[in-house]
């Protein structure tokens, strides 16, 4: 079978290996969408603190189960799924211990274990999610950055009636958006320079802006993950109020914690999601509340995946880009 593998920086290949066996506990999916994230291209332009190479990428996966390893129900042959990708090994919190995302040896599919970037993959049956029979596999390759989106949110605590900011309306930031007006917000403003993304914000109902106002907001999303970034989301909120940092930084910056102190903030990091995310995620798409169509703005066969990094890479007006597989 084909997968794909970043064997370092700047070098993406295709290759040719065995097509996987089911082990006890595992389904076999047969991969029909993968989704191109922002953490990918970070491993493939090398900014990603958290990987070491090679990496064989894909997190945001829908397909069709269609073997079963031992322990397994022969009935979920057919049926469609996606994969929460996180592996929570044996370290856990003290607190909280629901927040496995936050595992002390936690690895992810995609950038610390495989990932899914192939026609098949192999995967434990407690990492799949059925979702139902009408969704299209792109809808379901959109329940995992959407599962990030609830997860951030869902940090931030009571969103009702808040004036929400997010910063990056990329992906993430236009799904973050829509899950807060979902969830209540009074009102929600996403900064982004680029004019493209500021029209598909508009389009989605989102008020849209280069920067945001100063002082203004009760809870701002960081969904970039650049110093000016952070340091603007640190700027724009009131006192008491919350910045949920959810880009990915790939080296230290420098921000006014003078302020975090003075204005009693609250700056909390997020990570990725846990099971009942995932369910949310799911519900909300079934119930259109929140839309990805508008977000797909590319689709490339998988053996076309340096075609599609590469496009991906341009950013801009390409928003998510998606892998298939025919049949």
């Amino acid at each position: 079978m084909k997968r794909v593998i970043i064997r370092q920086p700047h070098q993406l290949d295709l290759i040719h290996v065995d097509k996987p066996e089911t082990q006890h506990g595992e389904v076999l999916l047969k991969v029909k969408v993968v989704g191109i994230c922002g953490s990918d291209l970070h491993v493939l332009e090398g900014h990603h603190p958290f990987v070491t190479y090679p990496v064989l990428p894909g997190h945001e996966v829908s397909g069709e189960i269609i073997a079963v390893g031992e322990g397994v129900d022969p009935a979920l042959i057919g049926k469609k799924a996606v994969i929460e990708p996180s592996l929570p090994g044996a370290g856990r919190p003290r607190f909280e211990p629901g927040r496995y995302n936050i595992a002390t040896e936690l690895k992810v599919m995609g950038f610390q274990a495989p990932g899914a970037m192939a026609e098949y993959f192999a995967v434990p049956l407690r990492q799949l999610h059925l979702i139902p029979d009408d969704f299209s596999h792109e809808l379901g390759a959109s329940v995992e950055p959407t599962a990030v989106a609830v997860h951030g949110v869902r940090l931030a605590g009571s969103i009702a009636g808040l004036k929400v900011g997010v910063i990056g309306a990329g992906t993430i930031g236009l799904l973050v958006a829509q899950v807060c007006k979902t969830y209540g917000a009074e009102s929600v403003t996403v900064a982004e320079f680029d004019e493209a993304r500021q029209q598909i914000a508009a389009a989605l109902g989102v008020n849209a802006t280069k920067k945001l106002e100063e002082n203004a907001y009760d809870v701002v999303f960081e969904c970039v993950g650049l110093e000016a970034t952070i340091r603007s989301a640190i700027f724009a909120c009131t006192k008491g109020a919350a910045v949920i940092v959810m880009g990915v930084f790939g080296k230290d910056v420098s921000i006014p914690v003078g302020l975090i102190q003075d204005w009693e903030l609250r700056l909390i990091g997020s990570l990725m999601y846990i099971g009942d995310d995932y369910r949310e995620a799911i519900r909300l798409l079934a119930a259109e509340k929140v839309r990805v169509d508008t977000l797909i703005t590319h689709r490339f066969p998988l053996e076309h995946a340096n075609e599609a990094f590469d496009t991906a890479l341009k950013r801009g007006a390409v928003l998510k880009v998606l892998l298939e597989n025919e049949g």
